[in-house]
């Protein structure tokens, strides 16, 4: 995508577009093989509440995108169309590779015709149809969240909380040869933060995305901010390990008043995979639970690190020295407040008690789409993370073939023992076998470097999601000197 101002000038070029005698109306139900605009449709992919989402082509360039089409009464609701445009103007404006991209924005309202925007068209299955599937392994269930983790990330980076991150919206493809590829969809309920820290555009006591996926603030209809997705993200990761939300329930006020104030259930020993569950997931997934949010990692990057310095395989569960060494002061807890506490606490019991009068303002957001199964993944290599106590004298074996990806690509290898540069991601390189695994660095600009273990007594594959690198503080200029010019953020707020 280009830059905001020409996003803005396609979006209103779209919209002044004249709408011919062929042209759809918003009261004709559109068919397969209906056109719309310049599309074709060829197929339904899906549809929720407020629209439906049609695989098309285009009629001269042959391109397919997907269609998202607003349901004519609420094309006719200038507040539905204003919130279907800022989910465009959104997405346009983080431009992450991990969030799905919007080309264009079409309103012809105004004449009688359809709302709709030009997306596109991901082959693949959601996250939420992918886990029920299949049982999913560590290292793949790391790489989901660590993509969703970088894609909302960004989305914080420019002041957009989503709001409603859940399985259903993260949809998975095959991208490039890189499997287990994630799209975060569905920003129509996506909040932007403002300069002060609060929220615009939505009062206090409104109660907006998925019931189960909300965080207790959210659901308790309080101010939002980026720590609701965080919880949101704990949430997925206890669905992957335990196979459902952490909270369920009949009714709604009673999902409400277990969400506020009740913690979540134990998480289950093993993975579906049959894979123990380690004990520093356990403990972060329970942190991004916490009630509170002050209680939660502060940001995104806390949670990738921690994803990061998992042990990539049941072998690495064993505690390492150091930790063995750790009295029981210092050790960390997995206890999980059973209560909400302090301010937010009094706001949310009120809450509680009126939680069915704003049943209704609960909004039902886009269905999760079912297009084709994504291929099956080739087996990767478990590596583990950590190897304690003095390396052992390497026994030269016969050579082996090392494969090194890195998401994205094109990340230097380097071998720490001798310095040596292996080569660039995606790396497929002949090495001699040794006995001793090989400690690995992983560089790539912009981004943490991250340092990896691979035994080489056979053929190795090494999977590395990289995660962009935190700006470092800025330094205040000492006294007497006078600020660089230029300095202001270029960033401009995105528009309610």
């Amino acid at each position: 995508m280009g830059s905001d101002d020409a996003f803005m000038q396609t979006m209103q070029s779209s919209a002044e577009a004249p709408v011919s005698d062929a042209e759809p109306r918003a009261s004709d139900e559109l068919q397969e093989g209906s056109t719309l605009g310049n599309y074709q449709l060829e197929q339904l992919l899906g549809e929720g509440s407020m629209g439906r989402v049609f695989q098309a082509r285009h009629t001269r360039l042959g391109r397919q995108v997907a269609l998202k089409v607003l349901r004519p009464e609420h094309a006719r609701d200038g507040g539905f169309v204003r919130r279907f445009f800022q989910e465009a103007r959104t997405v346009n404006q983080i431009n992450h590779e991990h969030i799905v991209e919007i080309f264009d924005f079409v309103d012809e309202s105004a004449t009688g015709g359809h709302v709709y925007c030009v997306m596109e068209l991901l082959r693949g299955q959601s996250l939420s149809s992918l886990a029920q599937a299949e049982p999913l392994t560590l290292a793949r269930i790391q790489r989901f969240v660590v993509q969703v983790c970088a894609a909302l990330g960004a989305a914080h980076q420019v002041g957009v909380v989503h709001r409603d991150v859940k399985p259903d919206n993260l949809f998975v493809i095959h991208r490039a040869g890189q499997p287990d590829f994630v799209k975060v969809l569905d920003f129509g309920v996506a909040k932007l933060l403002t300069a002060e820290g609060g929220t615009t555009g939505t009062v206090d006591g409104t109660i907006i995305g998925t019931p189960a996926y909300m965080a207790p603030e959210q659901a308790a209809g309080l101010p939002v901010d980026a720590r609701s997705d965080i919880y949101a993200v704990g949430n997925i990761l206890y669905e992957l390990i335990s196979g459902k939300p952490p909270f369920q329930a009949p009714a709604f006020g009673h999902l409400v008043v277990q969400i506020i104030t009740q913690p979540p259930p134990p998480l289950p020993s093993h993975l579906p995979s049959g894979e123990p569950v380690p004990p520093q997931l356990a403990e972060l997934v329970m942190r991004c639970l916490s009630k509170e949010p002050e209680a939660r990692p502060q940001s995104l990057a806390e949670v990738t690190t921690a994803l990061l310095l998992l042990p990539a395989s049941a072998q690495a569960l064993t505690p390492a020295p150091a930790e063995l060494a750790l009295e029981d002061a210092e050790r960390p807890t997995h206890k999980v407040p059973a209560a909400v506490t302090g301010r937010w606490r009094r706001r949310a019991v009120v809450t509680v008690g009126t939680a069915a009068l704003v049943v209704v303002a609960a909004v039902v957001t886009w269905s999760g789409m079912q297009p084709e199964p994504a291929p099956a993944e080739a087996p990767v290599a478990q590596v583990d993370g950590v190897v304690g106590g003095p390396a052992a004298a390497p026994q030269l074996l016969p050579p082996v073939t090392l494969t090194v990806r890195s998401f994205p690509e094109g990340a230097q290898v380097l071998r720490l023992d001798t310095g040596e540069l292996l080569g660039v991601t995606p790396l497929v390189k002949q090495v001699s076998g040794e006995s001793a695994p090989l400690r690995l660095r992983v560089e790539l600009a912009g981004y943490a470097p991250l340092e990896r273990m691979v035994d080489l007594d056979k053929h190795a594959e090494l999977e590395v999601p990289l995660v962009k690198a935190l700006p470092s503080p800025r330094q205040k200029p000492a006294a007497g000197t006078q600020r660089e010019a230029g300095k202001k953020s270029r960033e401009r707020p995105v528009a309610q």
